[in-house]
């Protein structure tokens, strides 16, 4: 619903928006999925060839990277490459719809599951990739080994260069924010914490030959495991609250320039 302004995209109040019912991926203008904060017609085609290139990029990245690093497939039961591969998907899945929307803009608006769909695994996407970032350079980057170029970048690629474009990514699109919405990402947490118990339990070992792949998801180490988790869940909560943040900056810059719909 628009606020008494008139405006359709002005945020929530606050007290609306911890309401339970916004955990839902209902939203009440659909082509805010499909075009930019900023855009003053329609459509946008300097809009679609940002969407297109973030796609090529991220999506050059995810392949290139399985092919160079597959070690006998062990690439794939690492979080960095669930998460990189939901960054690329999401990125071609947001070029893609936004194509179609240029091409049939009335059959696209009227996809509410697909738009559900890709509406949660933005959000998902783009806090994973905040915790994968931080995690990854204040935890884990010192402890490597020294590293080749090769490795150098793809490092850069998969672990600093999706929380910055995503950031940008946020501020440029005129995505609605929910706060709630933070249960998707722990929900893919859930999933992925699932996932290393079941191999642990299979006697699956890591690249370098561990039972676990993450030192501090060592099930051997219960405790640490536990510390792990809670602390994860915490920085679910507070990028999410963070990025809400992010969006109700973006919609204060578009009030005052006046590019709210």
């Amino acid at each position: 619903m628009a606020d008494r302004s008139g405006k359709r995209q002005e945020p929530m109040a606050l007290t609306e928006e911890l309401k339970l019912i916004n955990v839902g991926l209902t939203h009440h203008t659909p082509h805010d999925f499909f075009r930019s904060q900023w855009q003053s017609e329609v459509k946008s085609c300097v809009f679609l060839v940002y969407r297109w290139i973030l796609a090529v990029f991220f999506g050059t990245g995810l392949c290139s990277f399985l092919v160079i690093y597959f070690i006998r497939g062990t690439v794939f039961i690492y979080l960095t490459t669930w998460g990189f591969t939901l960054c690329s998907l999401t990125s071609i899945s947001g070029a893609i719809f936004t194509s179609l929307y240029h091409a049939n803009t009335e059959l696209m608006v009227n996809r509410s599951s697909m738009i559900k769909w890709y509406w949660a695994c933005y959000w998902t996407n783009l806090i994973l990739a905040h915790v994968i970032a931080f995690v990854y350079w204040t935890v884990m980057y010192y402890r490597k080994p020294p590293m080749d170029l090769i490795s150098r970048i793809y490092d850069v690629w998969i672990h600093g260069l999706p929380v910055v474009l995503l950031n940008v990514d946020h501020m440029l699109v005129a995505h609605p924010t929910r706060v709630l919405h933070m249960i998707y990402p722990f929900y893919f947490g859930l999933g992925y914490l699932l996932f290393t118990y079941i191999y642990y339990l299979c006697g699956g070992l890591s690249r370098h030959g561990t039972t676990y792949i993450y030192r501090m998801l060592d099930f051997d180490n219960l405790g640490l495991t536990s510390i792990t988790i809670v602390f994860i869940t915490i920085f679910i909560m507070g990028f999410s609250i963070m990025q809400y943040g992010v969006y109700r900056l973006r919609v204060c810059i578009a009030r005052r320039l006046n590019k709210l719909l």
